[in-house]
């Protein structure tokens, strides 16, 4: 094997290793935004709504 080769190979296997370790990252976090767990808009615009 030559030196180009090896060098996509190993770019490959980076490549594999990280989006793999993005996946599971992911996985485990889920789709739920932390930021709005805590945020009261939706019972403030339930509100506003049921007053007018």
């Amino acid at each position: 094997m030559d030196i180009q080769t090896l060098l996509a190979l190993t770019v490959l296997a980076g490549a594999v290793v990280y989006t793999a370790i993005r996946i599971k990252r992911n996985w485990k976090k889920g789709d739920a935004d932390p930021k709005c767990d805590n945020c009261d808009i939706k019972e403030k615009v339930e509100k506003f709504k049921t007053e007018s």
